[in-house]
């Protein structure tokens, strides 16, 4: 006897879609707020309250440098974001990171990768780009943008002649006053151009080249945006190798993962029929992550999207509404843990705010990053905090050591040092500094 038709026919979830949600699920619980966010907030805050955008950092005491603001975007963006609650940051992170793994299997249906190898990826792409996806950073911004820029290009590519390739242009001009990362993408662009067919015909190669290029002034800072980002690139950090821009490390965890799976996906990736052009951006991805880990996001994202056709002849596969629906359950149970975390999901520090706030009585504070953004954002002066180049070179130098082994800048007129537990006893050790309050894993400091 036939079965009833209800209980013959039973959707099956795809196994890359189970993946991806499984991973999203992960990271609801990993996810955390990092330094290089709340100084943005905290802008925002700024903007939104006044109407009108600040000069400089309003937020530090310490002597600034000329410093442009092209990321208004940006700063509103994610002040409205924060200000819906405390874990909606890490909730926005969530949904960033599920729009980029869709992107991943939406591709993968197009060019027919076969179930395991898409979800072979995916996982390749979460353990690889770990540090980025689960830290919520301003650099998360420039996570989809790149994803669509990469699939735009790639279906130009496959189709050459198209007016598909014209969609870059607003794409672009929305990255630009999102987030400097945009450099990386009309990096990439520039190679496709140049190189692949889907660029089209000379004139619209011309004006698509044109077009994105003007993301480098269509900004809230004009035509002073290109001296941010000359700013931003030559930063003491930078200068050093140090902090957020710290060079690939096989004793890192994280940079080994990273390194290990850019690996395995460029074996995928030689096997895929890749393109000149794909070629050559993969090449100049993987010089730029030898320079600083942190460009090792868009090596990896890259190979990710470029490593999911096999040998065989591309065959598109039809919509799968499971596999849609398999993701926003994944988006649902990743954003309920987010909940669940409460305060762990929130901007770094948050509980130690209320007693530096009483010790300061309104003076300058010099804390620790990130707390000295989550400071910030609160109305705490601080003496120095992201974006560093905001402040001359001395500043920089000053602030930096002080991160690195607790060495408070002699110029800086400050009454209150707020330390992790981990430094606290070097800054005593100075002579100049005694303990005030132990609070939330960190140590208040007051002068002597």
């Amino acid at each position: 006897m036939s079965q009833p038709a209800s209980l013959a026919v039973r959707p099956r979830v795809p196994l890359s879609a189970l993946v991806a949600g499984v991973w999203l699920v992960v990271l609801g619980w990993l996810v955390v707020l990092g330094s290089d966010l709340m100084w943005v907030v905290a802008l925002g805050d700024d903007i939104r309250r006044d109407g009108a955008v600040p000069g400089g950092i309003p937020f530090a005491s310490a002597p600034q440098a000329e410093w442009h603001n092209p990321l208004v975007v940006a700063e509103v963006l994610l002040s409205v974001v924060h200000s819906a609650g405390s874990s909606a940051l890490a909730t926005f992170q969530v949904l960033i990171v599920a729009t980029v793994l869709g992107l991943v299997l939406t591709e993968a249906r197009r060019v027919g990768a076969g179930q395991a190898r898409t979800a072979l990826v995916v996982s390749l792409l979460v353990v690889g780009a770990s540090a980025p996806l689960v830290i919520t950073r301003l650099p998360s911004l420039s996570l989809v943008p790149f994803a669509l820029a990469v699939l735009l290009m790639r279906r130009a590519h496959d189709h050459p002649g198209g007016r598909g390739v014209w969609w870059l242009v607003p794409l672009y001009l929305l990255w630009g006053n999102l987030h400097g990362g945009v450099l990386v993408g009309l990096a990439v662009l520039g190679v496709f151009l140049v190189v692949s067919p889907g660029g089209g015909s000379l004139l619209d190669r011309l004006g698509v080249a044109v077009g994105c290029g003007l993301s480098l002034v269509a900004t809230s800072a004009g035509l002073s945006t290109p001296a941010y980002y000359v700013s931003a690139l030559g930063n003491e950090a930078a200068q050093r190798g140090s902090d957020l821009w710290a060079r690939p490390s096989l004793s890192h965890p994280l940079d080994l993962a990273m390194l290990l799976s850019a690996l395995v996906l460029l074996v995928l990736f030689a096997r895929s029929r890749p393109a000149v052009w794909e070629w050559l951006s993969v090449a100049g991805l993987a010089v730029g992550t030898a320079s600083a880990a942190r460009h090792g996001v868009w090596l990896v994202a890259f190979l990710a999207l470029v490593a999911l056709r096999s040998r065989g002849e591309p065959c598109a596969a039809p919509r799968d509404p499971v596999q849609t629906g398999a993701l926003v359950a994944g988006v649902v149970a990743a954003t309920v843990a987010v909940g669940l975390r409460g305060e762990a999901a929130g901007p770094p520090g948050a509980e130690v705010v209320p007693a530096v706030e009483e010790a300061s009585a309104g003076r300058p504070v010099l804390a620790d990053e990130p707390l000295a953004e989550t400071l910030a954002q609160a109305g705490v002066t601080v003496w120095a905090a992201n974006p560093i180049d905001a402040f001359p070179p001395d500043v920089q130098a000053g602030f930096l050591d002080f991160l690195h082994d607790g060495t408070v800048p002699p110029e800086a007129d400050i009454r209150l040092v707020v330390v992790a537990d981990s430094l606290a006893d070097d800054v005593v050790a100075a002579g100049r500094w005694r303990v005030l309050d132990r609070t939330g894993g960190y140590v208040l400091l007051t002068l002597r």
